[in-house]
């Protein structure tokens, strides 16, 4: 290494096609855990929203492999990967994914500012708006849509808590990954980017008919919904395990999930990522 880069190294950190070029060895609990490899973790980490995995608190880019930097691996792949061995294997998921925030500040975010803009990656922005156009929907209502089903983590691994198998940015149903020609294992080891080509096949026999960010939710949760009025009934008490599964959107307990209901909090999230430190 010349005099000169290696001054610029020590002045400002590794470059950005210096993160470009990724790690030589493994990162993480049992792994090789080189200097230049836990250094360039420890700053792509840095650069992740702490939302969709990032540290709590900003790593100390030491290049010394800790509890604090195992702690963060596990952290992302907890959130982007559904899954949380601790280890960075180069070529292997956890890097690919991570290898997609490597200069996230920095990358292409041009056109029209989009609600959670922020918090994605440029070529995620990208695609959103590309598959939003091709679907004759507006982009910020899919965005706010998918930031309520991933809990605002835009992850295309996260699984429904509550044990039902759904997947992914929409929460893809075994059964609908299986329709889609797709599975929801196959879909959890996608890229988010490629997850959205999913995204749009599953939207596609809507296409044209989704002009609210209510009739974009009816399309994930209740289909029958679209295009009906707020007050239309989706889930009553009286139906069982169904209610039962949605009855957090029953918001005035009156044993009936209306449109307006189910829709309210996905139009929060549209509120939310609204926000001039989301919308970019």
């Amino acid at each position: 290494m010349s005099r000169v880069i290696l001054l610029v190294v020590l002045l400002f950190g590794l470059a950005p096609q210096v993160l470009g070029q990724g790690i030589s060895g493994s990162v993480g609990e049992g792994g090789r855990n080189r200097a230049d490899d836990v250094l360039w973790v420890q700053k792509v980490l840095n650069q992740v929203p702490s939302v969709v995995g990032g540290p709590l608190r900003p790593l100390v880019e030491d290049s010394k492999f800790g509890p604090n930097t195992a702690a963060a691996i596990k952290r992302f792949q907890k959130i982007q990967l559904a899954f949380a061995d601790g280890l960075i294997e180069p070529s292997g998921r956890t890097f690919q994914r991570l290898s997609e925030f490597v200069d996230f500040a920095g990358q292409d975010r041009s056109g029209d500012p989009l609600v959670w803009g922020a918090i994605v990656t440029g070529p995620f922005k990208a695609k959103v708006i590309a598959v939003a156009k091709d679907l004759q929907l507006d982009p910020n209502f899919l965005m706010a849509a998918m930031a309520f089903e991933t809990g605002e983590t835009f992850s295309p691994a996260i699984k429904n808590a509550a044990g039902s198998g759904a997947t992914g940015l929409i929460q893809f149903m075994p059964e609908t990954a299986k329709r889609l020609g797709t599975s929801t294992d196959d879909l959890a080891k996608m890229t988010a980017v490629d997850q959205l080509d999913f995204v749009k096949k599953y939207f596609s026999p809507y296409r044209g008919k989704l002009q609210t960010v209510a009739d974009v939710y009816m399309a994930i949760l209740w289909p029958k919904a679209v295009g009906q009025p707020d007050d239309f009934v989706l889930f009553e008490k009286e139906q069982g395990k169904v209610y039962d599964q949605n009855k957090g959107l029953d918001l005035n307990r009156d044993g009936k999930i209306t449109k307006r209901e189910a829709a309210e909090k996905v139009q929060k999230k549209l509120e939310k990522g609204s926000s001039s430190e989301l919308k970019k």
